[in-house]
């Protein structure tokens, strides 16, 4: 339905009306359920919402009344008397017979198919009085014992790769993401809407991989595979539907560095993408009940790990579950399942009222993920020494970056130096400190470069023998007509290492020293 539809059951006056139970009366559907409807007569064909009754017997002189919250019919917990015959359960309008709601109760289901149901008459703005008819199933409330059992959980050793090895162009691909299915993911969405960069779609793999294998053993949810839904289309765009409409706003979802996915839930039998909680104008209006906050809350702090995660945003209810001194994200760091640091680096963004930002509507079913840009701006690179002999000796591994001719070194802003740091494998980034960054000209070529000595054990510890490729990744205050940009860049070279490796390590300390920009950045024209 439209948010402008007014609904003409009656709010009734509890002081002025007296509903009883009938005497023969075999069931009672006393509680709080949750359900869904759809319409299938009249405006509006086909669509469905969310929906919640809460049946309660309050004695003489008000009787048994339903709270009902169903915000496109106008009901925000208003109170409709309710009677049940021979598990027959109905809730009307008891002045002008408007409305009626009919079901048949199951146990800790309720039942309003055929030959039960729903109608009712609403006035449409524009439009006058219109007749609507559908159907709607619900389900008893009863509380999950959530619990995300002993961290840290598995070791999950065989996870994706969270890294790309490369430059920024190969890193930056707008590619289709494939396979259709994954370790802890399906992708739901539209074949022509799938296209993303390389690194973000990487990513996603890691993250929804490590949510599945870290989360196994625990025992509730439904442990299914989250859904992914749109990225971009082929040539970069934002997705657009039949009729040409973008489905998105401007700006986002462009050049595959925005994807959306589903959250995580409780009483759904899979994780794809819906409404996790009771909505209207398309935010949610309370605190989401199927909201699997502490797997939502884990796949974002796995996200986070990767250091050009620009923003991950949610609806304001979910906001205010996950963010805060006493939100999951915190609960999790005291559990010891997500690293304090790391807590601290999420970019988390949401509305609790619509301040124009973007993020109070249509994040009620999905989450937005999206990746800071990376540039092509240097123009060479050499690691020093080019090979590594493992049975020799060595302090450094030092890396000399230049970079494009219009971007001199000096006009890098030395206290903005904020990291550089090398990708050694998918797994392992290696930073380096900022005492170990200065400015030279290594090749005598009148240009300035970056030198960056990293230690030479910790980082032959993770990567393997013959010839091995490392990227640079960096982000540094550039200067530009006095006007200071936050740049991040990724470049790559090939060394060769002899000798046997040891056991490749994982070296990681997320958003440490790395910090991110806050923003989309950009290099003027």
């Amino acid at each position: 339905m439209k948010k402008n539809l007014v609904c003409v059951f009656i709010v009734l006056n509890l002081f002025i009306f007296t509903a009883n139970k009938p005497a023969n009366a075999d069931s009672n559907p006393q509680g709080l359920w949750y359900g869904t409807f759809e319409v299938t007569d009249g405006l509006f064909v086909g669509y469905s919402n969310l929906f919640s009754m809460n049946f309660n017997d309050f004695g003489p002189p008000f009787g048994l009344l339903a709270s009902m919250q169903i915000p496109d019919f106008g009901l925000f917990g208003d109170f409709l008397p309710f009677n049940t015959f021979e598990d027959i359960v109905t809730i009307y309008d008891p002045y002008y017979g408007s409305a009626e709601i009919t079901g048949k109760l199951e146990g800790n289901s309720l039942n309003g198919e055929s030959p039960f149901g729903f109608y009712a008459w609403v006035e449409v703005e524009g439009m006058g009085l219109q007749y609507f008819e559908g159907t709607w199933q619900a389900e008893k409330y009863i509380p999950l014992n959530e619990s995300p059992g002993n961290a840290p959980g598995p070791s999950c050793d065989d996870l994706p790769p969270l890294y790309c090895l490369g430059d920024a162009e190969y890193c930056s691909e707008l590619v289709q993401f494939a396979p259709d299915t994954g370790d802890g993911y399906i992708n739901q969405t539209y074949e022509e809407f799938r296209y993303i960069r390389r690194d973000l779609m990487m990513l996603i793999k890691y993250a929804t991989a490590k949510t599945a294998c870290k989360t196994a053993g625990w025992d509730y949810g439904n442990n299914g595979p989250l859904g992914l839904i749109d990225m971009s289309e082929a040539d970069g765009s934002t997705p657009k539907d039949s009729y040409g409409n973008y489905r998105h706003p401007s700006g986002s979802h462009e050049q595959g560095r925005d994807i959306d996915t589903a959250y995580y839930q409780l009483y759904s039998t899979d994780n794809l993408a819906r409404t996790v909680g009771l909505n209207y104008d398309f935010h949610l209006i309370e605190p989401p009940y199927n909201l699997d906050r502490y797997r939502t809350a884990l796949y974002i702090s796995y996200l986070a790990e990767h250091p050009l995660l620009r923003v991950v945003g949610v609806d304001g209810q979910i906001g205010l579950i996950l963010d805060g001194e006493e939100g999951t994200l915190n609960e999790l760091v005291e559990e010891e399942w997500i690293n304090e640091n790391l807590r601290a680096s999420i970019p988390l963004a949401y509305e609790v009222e619509d301040t124009g930002r973007g993020w109070f509507r249509h994040h009620h079913h999905h989450l937005h993920v999206s990746m800071n840009q990376v540039y092509d701006i240097v123009s060479s690179v050499e690691i020093t020494p080019d090979s590594l002999n493992r049975y020799s000796r060595g302090n450094n591994v030092t890396v000399h970056i230049e970079f494009i001719e219009s971007i001199d070194v000096y006009q890098i802003e030395p206290n903005n130096i904020v990291s550089i740091a090398l990708i050694l494998n998918g797994h392992t980034m290696l930073y380096a400190e900022p005492e170990n960054i200065t400015v030279s000209d290594y090749n005598q070529n009148g240009i300035n470069d970056l030198t960056v000595k990293f230690d030479r054990q910790e980082v032959l510890e993770s990567i393997g023998e013959g010839n091995v490729e490392i990227s640079i990744m960096g982000m540094a205050g550039i200067i530009v007509n006095d006007d200071l940009y936050g740049v991040l860049f990724q470049e790559s070279d090939e060394i060769r290492v002899i000798g046997p490796p040891a056991k490749a390590r994982r070296h990681n300390k997320p958003a440490t020293p790395f910090v991110r920009p806050g923003g989309r950045q950009f290099l003027p024209e």
